[in-house]
């Protein structure tokens, strides 16, 4: 499979595929492919039916994926103002990615899903999922605005945005915290709420909270 990144404004992505090489994505997605593209479905069976339940009724996570199979090309685009980053994973490399941010992968590569708790504060008491993606292979991302990487040593930190983080390894730990908004009581019941990311593994924040874009 070869990826070429369609630069814009709204960017995209194009993925051009040999015969009976596939790719998935979230349904909806699409900006247009080749007629020799076949499309199908890819059901999500990480954590059983119940845990598809939770996904989609309360997560938000699509319950199925939808699969494009060569030969031929197909496009996607998140329809929305950024970059977009090609990513080959390594074997056995995890990467979780932020709701809304895959364009696409391929279908050699395992999907799951990583919940991060919130901190039971309104408005983040159910937490968030994120994608995780097992390699080898290659996969395809949209970040909203620009996009900062880093590597973070061990125990290495850095306080971010709910909506910056655009995918982290899987060694890195994401934790949710109530940063208060100055000293004393006051400050306190002001918290707002951020997410902790702790090393090692890389991170990349993108500028724009993709819900804020959208809104």
């Amino acid at each position: 499979m070869e990826l070429e990144t369609l630069k814009g404004v709204v960017p995209a992505v194009l993925a051009t595929l040999a015969p009976q090489e596939s790719v998935y994505c979230e349904h909806g997605i699409m900006l247009y492919k080749d007629p020799t593209v076949t499309v199908g479905r890819k059901t999500v069976q990480s954590g059983g039916m119940f845990g598809s339940i939770k996904r989609t009724t309360v997560g938000g996570i699509p319950f199925f994926l939808s699969e494009f199979t060569g030969p031929g090309s197909v496009a996607f685009s998140r329809d929305g103002v950024g970059e977009i980053r090609d990513i080959e994973l390594a074997p056995n490399e995890v990467l979780d990615i932020a709701e809304g941010s895959l364009l696409c992968a391929e279908n050699r590569i395992p999907y799951d899903m990583l919940y991060v708790k919130g901190t039971n504060r309104v408005g983040r008491m159910l937490g968030f999922w994120m994608d995780r993606l097992t390699g080898p292979g290659k996969i395809a991302l949209h970040g909203y605005g620009n996009i900062i990487s880093m590597t973070l040593a061990a125990q290495e930190k850095i306080t971010a945005d709910y909506g910056a983080l655009l995918y982290k390894s899987g060694s890195v730990e994401a934790k949710s915290l109530n940063l208060p908004f100055g000293g004393g009581l006051l400050g306190k019941l002001e918290a707002y709420e951020v997410l902790e990311l702790i090393g090692p593994g890389k991170v990349a924040l993108q500028s724009i909270d993709p819900k804020k874009e959208h809104t």
